[in-house]
């Protein structure tokens, strides 16, 4: 028989196994070809990219796309041809050369990766659509989605090499395979690597402390100015900490697992139940086989839950802040007193009356001479502090729609607003002496302090509210001051209608904010970012998952005549499937165990280093990040199910 028909009938009696890794590696070359697809789309490039900084990103991301597809499809390769080594040998005693046996594991992956490519071209062409098509409305780039090819040329002849590339690859790792393997070993490759572990407690414990220290570097992050992080710098402790994780993750499963198990195994009164009897005594045998996998899938879910919660913090926190940062719709300082009369008319035209507010709000410029000034007094454009009455203040507030906290003040004292949180309120009772013309000064004593700014950053940081008897008597001494307009109203913070009636009058002001166009900005100079980003967090999704299912069902394949023994000893089905169900859920609690709170420490980390906390509300912080854990937890329980149901069809053949 030709070895192109025993390949094709290979493939075809073992569709059912072959199908989810037919169906990963499909949809692992969608998000190739559809980021490819993306990359080469000169149009989208043209309209997203201005300085070459887009295209310099998706060539790094290629380049790391590849590897890490190249690393899947080895691993994947692999496992299939561990679990074919029992076949390898029939065909050997059956005098088929080790050139043969390759030529023949050749053919099937031809044809899977063949079968692999054509769904992902067709599913990564429609992927790329949609994904140009959601940009578009997004950012408002109005591209015609109609001259963007279903099928790019170049993306198709693209992926054609690089899946060329992968089988010539996946042929020299079976070659090599096969070279070193003798007749005897293909047989019993299976069983020659099953031996029982040896319990090393001073590992045990080393990677127990190695796996708490590196956890513990990333937090240190939180201790900001007193952290190691400043001290040492970030690429040490980063490096440092990656070493201490993987090191630490190592031992803690090559050892101080087996140790819990074999502690769990001298308790008589749990291990001597009709479970826990097959499935400790199994787990303690094959840790050494699974110890690997596990390692690997630890440190690829720590790496997916951090990609994907970083991802999902970077996104929604900028936008989040832009409350802060710009707290009204729109705000501008007034710097001719017709430019807001201008400004208002073009906004009663457009959106008409009752449809907005507007509210003038003249500061007080005023320099201290005090040694214990905040942080703030040097944020702004200038030193110094703007005072504002609290009347002015508190309508300010009320027309942004926030709460007002303080409605009086008493003389001579001052409500600091906060640019950053200050849980402990160092700044109150602190007395600041405020100069005023002709060498008088004056001593205002902080009362409290706040994070409701009244105006965006880009126009004061150092603000001081005043009772209005103090800020009238101030403005006696004729203290340089300016006005700040804030429009706000409903819907008006995502009103582009608006934006652009005012945006023509005010593109001379430098200070013209707009919270709409803000975050437009931030969408627009993130998309690229975040879409990327995105590729590599379903990649890592598809591999962690599809590595769990292939390992799942390759343990329970080999341990089916167990389960036929266990069936003649009085096992039920059910105690059989109960008993598949605890190592399945053993070999997903492990690595998701670790990579969640690996992940935690990490985005902890994370964000105490590269977000500037101007919302000071944890709860902000914790929302994006626990639904991408959540989104994450619902996609791996969706692998277990499906795992689940594949071993118990694996383990009761009909």
């Amino acid at each position: 028989m030709k070895l192109t028909t025993i390949a094709f009938k290979n493939v075809r009696k073992n569709l059912s196994f072959y199908s989810l890794y037919l169906f990963s590696v499909a949809f692992i070359l969608t998000v190739f070809f559809t980021f490819v697809s993306f990359s080469m789309n000169d149009i989208m490039m043209e309209k997203i990219s201005e300085d070459g900084r887009v295209e310099t990103m998706t060539r790094t991301i290629s380049v790391f796309l590849m590897a890490f597809v190249l690393f899947y499809m080895s691993y994947s390769n692999t496992f299939f041809m561990k679990r074919r080594m029992k076949e390898l040998g029939i065909y050997a005693l059956l005098g088929y050369r080790k050139s043969a046996m390759l030529k023949l594991l050749t053919f099937e992956n031809i044809l899977i990766c063949i079968g692999a490519l054509l769904i992902g071209i067709i599913m990564g062409g429609f992927a790329h659509k949609g994904i140009v098509s959601g940009i578009s409305m997004l950012l408002d780039l109005r591209i015609n989605s109609g001259i963007i090819p279903l099928f790019n040329g170049k993306a198709v002849f693209y992926s054609l090499v690089f899946v060329f590339v992968v089988v010539l690859a996946l042929s020299f790792s079976n070659w090599r395979l096969l070279r070193k393997t003798t007749l005897l070993s293909l047989v019993r490759l299976e069983k020659a690597v099953e031996k029982p572990i040896k319990i090393r407690v001073p590992a045990a414990v080393l990677g127990l402390l190695l796996i708490i220290a590196g956890d513990w570097v990333a937090i240190d992050a939180i201790r900001g100015k007193e952290s190691l992080w400043k001290s040492i710098g970030v690429s040490p402790m980063g490096l440092l900490m990656v070493m201490l994780i993987t090191a630490g993750t190592s031992l803690f499963i090559y050892s101080f697992v087996p140790y819990l198990m074999r502690k769990l195994e001298k308790r008589k009164s749990l291990l001597y139940k009709e479970i826990a009897i097959v499935t400790i005594p199994k787990f303690i045998y094959r840790i050494r086989t699974n110890a690997k996998t596990l390692i690997m899938l630890s440190l690829l879910i720590a790496g997916t839950l951090g990609v994907f919660g970083s991802t999902a913090l970077t996104m929604y926190y900028p936008v989040a802040a832009i409350t802060r940062i710009i707290p009204s719709a729109m705000e501008f300082p007034v710097e001719k007193p017709e430019q807001a009369e201008r400004a208002i008319q073009a906004l009663h035209e457009v959106i008409g009356p009752g449809q907005y507010e507007a509210l003038q709000t003249t500061f007080l410029n005023v320099r201290s001479q005090s040694d214990n000034l905040p942080t703030e007094y040097t944020l702004g454009k200038e030193p110094g502090f703007e005072l504002i009455a609290l009347s002015d203040y508190n309508r300010l507030l009320a027309q942004q729609g926030r709460k007002i906290g303080h409605k009086q003040l008493e003389t001579n004292s001052a409500l600091l607003v906060k640019y950053r949180s200050d849980p402990e309120k160092k700044d109150v009772g602190q007395i600041y002496r405020l100069s005023l013309p002709d060498n008088q000064s004056l001593d205002v004593t902080v009362r409290d302090t706040t994070l409701a700014n009244p105006v965006g950053f880009n126009i004061s940081v150092g603000i001081l509210v005043i009772s209005d008897e103090l800020y009238y008597r101030l403005a006696d001494h004729k203290l340089p001051e300016f006005s700040v307009m804030s429009i706000d109203g409903p819907d008006l913070r995502q009103s582009k209608t608006a934006y652009e009636a005012l945006q023509p009058l005010l593109k001379d002001n430098p200070y013209f904010a707009s919270a709409y166009a803000r975050t437009y900005e931030i969408m627009y100079a993130n998309s690229s970012t975040f879409l990327l980003l995105g590729f590599l967090t379903v990649l890592f999704f598809i591999a962690a998952g599809s590595i769990l299912y292939f390992h799942n069902i390759s343990a329970v394949t080999y341990e089916q005549k167990d389960y036929e023994i266990l069936s003649k000893m009085g096992y039920s089905k059910r105690k059989i499937q109960k008993m598949i169900r605890r190592q399945i859920q053993v070999m997903y609690a492990i690595p998701f165990g670790i990579g969640f709170v690996h992940s935690i420490c990490g985005l902890v980390c994370y964000k105490s280093l590269l977000i500037d906390d101007v919302l000071g509300q944890s709860h902000q912080i914790i929302v994006p990040v626990a639904m991408a854990l959540a989104i994450a937890g619902v996609i791996f329980c969706l692998y277990y199910f499906i795992t689940k149901r594949a071993c118990y069809r694996a383990a009761f053949p009909r």
